[in-house]
């Protein structure tokens, strides 16, 4: 029973990794972005700093090192990689259509106003982020149900 037991363990595990992400249902739409934000109390001090970014007087992780009312204003704002879901919708649906390297306009949210900045985005097929998302490889998982 035990060696059935691995074997479909095995043929799992191997399924999943070789299995392409772009068969499921709406994998196109399915990415990650890393983006950085700041939080601030008004929509006019957003648009202040924002100005301020454009014309080059202070860059976006330094805004949000000194103004960001986040936690994350100690990263310059870094929130990471983030998937839908994750954060308020309001944010993530501005956060989603940016596109690299562009501030957004301000963003209302419970939390306030933000300004976003995307520096990444991954798609789920990539097969560096697919690889990513898995602990072991194949190799690696017959020796550990080997042993």
């Amino acid at each position: 029973m035990k060696i059935v037991l691995k074997v479909l363990c095995i043929l799992t595990a191997l399924y999943c990794i070789y299995f392409p992400f772009s068969y499921f249902d709406g994998a196109q739409d399915k990415k990650e972005v890393k983006v950085s934000h700041i939080l601030v109390e008004t929509e006019q001090e957003a648009n202040d700093l924002k100005k301020q970014i454009e014309e080059g007087k202070i860059s976006f992780e330094d805004a949000a090192k000194n103004h960001s009312l986040c936690p994350s204003s100690e990263y310059g704002g870094d929130l990471g990689f983030n998937e839908k879901g994750r954060l308020d919708k309001d944010f993530e649906k501005v956060m989603f259509s940016l596109k690299k390297r562009i501030i957004s306009d301000p963003i209302k949210t419970k939390a306030g106003w933000h300004l976003a900045k995307v520096y990444e985005i991954k798609y789920f097929s990539d097969k560096e982020n697919f690889s990513r998302r898995y602990a072991i490889s194949p190799k690696e998982a017959v020796k550990l149900l080997n042993k």
